[in-house]
């Protein structure tokens, strides 16, 4: 199968037309990922009401997608450099297309919910190998970087498209025409990067995948989203469940520490801003696709607006954050990265305390219109400073991967918030609840939102390292080849001895790349 795969049908005349070819393949599957998470937000009501969710199992259309896309990232890279990335994106691509037109004729919900975890599989096949042609296609670091910065501009491209398509399909044709469009658009790039996009064959220099690792680390989170969700289906549930999955990650980082193929080096614990990063783009997507699900529940179940309102209400949000993407760049030498990431936090968590206050007479400028821009002056940047922070230290060689690890983070971070919003919701609803009477609900899971980011701000203050003023100037820790191999610093437990080395690759831009607001 790989081997069909393998190298391009056609070649274009030009380098430079077979590089724009890639980029915008490459663009358009992560504009597609982020689509369907914010179509498919919007679209839940519809979804609930044609198919017959109750509130417990909702969070399932989204989580579903997230945690498998979260848990195949890291291995999805892997399979990249054993077999080829263009081989390991094709694949995905294909996948992401076949789901999407199963999901578009869903007879019910669990045809649903499976078909759009192995949804999120292809899409985790496609962004990794993305990033990874991309920079491959790119010879020269200015024109990598531009090709980077445009690929991380499509995520919230693909965040404002999801939300008006979204709106507009589920309350005219149906929610279904999403999928569909999804289908249709993936099978077109699919096309396109079969016939044209180029090989770059990696092939052994990864490691082996960490299976038990990956089995580990999906079924733990699997089994403690859903015993938060409160979901009936009738298997063992609340502690009993909860503490099988707390279990499995306990145990899967204690594999972490014996294997030699681990999903993430015990070692990068013990780097500066790595543990409180990682944190950063967990409690961040916890956040933010949090506040995404209760919004819409609040707009379309208890204010009674229709999706295309829902969708242009939340559409200035989406604006705002892909022009705040690309500002943390020129704000952090102001501000500092500890205190930007301090400041982003507050403005989130200030954002959702001013949405509980949303009410159907205040309307959408007095209140929705500027909490939305205040929310996304602050998650955004929260996002893209936190993954800075990641990096920071690290050797130019392991940028790709700490990437796809601070999005992994984020992936399942917004798996766990979808079931602590819904365990919220439902602990202080009554069942029966409907119109004004879910507000209560919907307002307190805002507040724990809220509390959240406070509880970021803090622990941000406390351990967030500023950037070392040797890497500020381009330069990085001296490495043996061992140590190199190892992905270790010299010492980890020591200042690492500073050299005059090339600057960092452009390749740490791509890590924004999966940024959806």
């Amino acid at each position: 199968m790989m081997h069909f795969f393998a190298n391009p049908v056609l070649k274009s005349s030009t380098p430079k037309i077979t590089n724009m070819i890639t980029l915008i393949t490459a663009c358009f599957a992560t504009c597609l990922d982020i689509m369907n998470l914010s179509a498919v937000n919007i679209a839940v009501p519809s979804i609930a009401s044609d198919i017959g969710l109750d509130t417990s199992t909702l969070p399932w259309l989204i989580a579903s997608y997230s945690i498998a896309f979260a848990s195949f990232l890291l291995p999805a890279g892997k399979l990249g450099d054993l077999y080829g990335y263009r081989q390991v994106y094709l694949f995905g691509m294909g996948l992401f297309a076949v789901t999407s037109l199963i999901n578009a004729v869903s007879p019910n919900q669990y045809v649903l919910f499976v078909f759009r975890a192995i949804q999120g599989l292809g899409a985790a096949c496609t962004v990794p190998n993305a990033i990874a042609l991309i920079a491959n296609s790119y010879k020269d670091e200015k024109s990598r970087g531009l090709a980077l910065s445009t690929f991380a501009g499509a995520a919230p491209i693909g965040f404002i498209v999801g939300l008006i398509l979204g709106g507009i399909l589920s309350y005219t044709v149906g929610w279904r025409w999403i999928f569909y469009i999804s289908a249709i658009c993936s099978l077109a790039m699919f096309i396109i990067g079969f016939l044209y996009v180029p090989n770059f064959p990696r092939e052994g220099e990864a490691d082996r995948v960490d299976v038990l690792g990956f089995f580990l680390v999906t079924s733990g989170f699997v089994l403690i989203i859903y015993a938060l969700s409160d979901g009936q289906w009738h298997l063992a549930r609340d502690p009993v469940t909860l503490v099988i999955g707390v279990a499995l990650i306990g145990i899967l980082l204690f594999w972490e520490t014996r294997t030699d193929h681990p999903l993430l080096k015990p070692s990068w614990w013990r780097r500066p801003n790595f543990a409180i990063a990682f944190a950063i783009s967990f409690f961040q997507y916890t956040s933010f696709v949090g506040y995404i699900y209760v919004a819409t529940l609040m707009f379309q179940d208890a204010f009674g607006y229709n999706a295309i309102q829902t969708a242009l209400y939340f559409l200035p949000a989406g604006i705002v954050a892909w022009f705040v993407v690309y500002s943390v760049e020129y704000l952090t030498p102001y501000t500092g990265l500890r205190n930007l990431i301090v400041i982003a936090a507050l403005f989130g968590a200030a954002a959702n305390i001013g949405a509980s206050f949303f009410s159907v007479e205040l309307g959408f400028w007095k209140l929705i219109f500027p909490m939305h821009v205040l929310l996304c002056l602050g998650l955004p940047v929260l996002y893209v400073a936190g993954q800075n922070a990641m990096i920071v230290s690290a050797p130019p060689h392991e940028t790709g991967t700490l990437g796809a690890v601070y999005n992994t983070a984020g992936q399942l971070g917004s798996g766990v918030g979808l079931a602590i919003m819904t365990a919220v919701i439902n602990g202080v609803n009554k069942p029966e609840a409907t119109g004004d009477d879910l507000l209560p609900g919907l307002r307190a899971a805002l507040y724990v939102i809220a509390g959240i980011l406070v509880g970021v701000a803090v622990l941000s203050a406390i351990f967030v390292k500023e950037k070392p003023k040797a890497v500020e100037e381009g330069l990085q820790p001296k490495e043996t080849l061992d140590e190199l191999e190892k992905g270790t610093f010299e010492n980890d437990n020591a200042a690492p001895e500073i050299v005059v080395a090339k600057p960092a690759c452009n390749d740490c831009s791509s890590t924004a790349s999966t940024v959806i607001a």
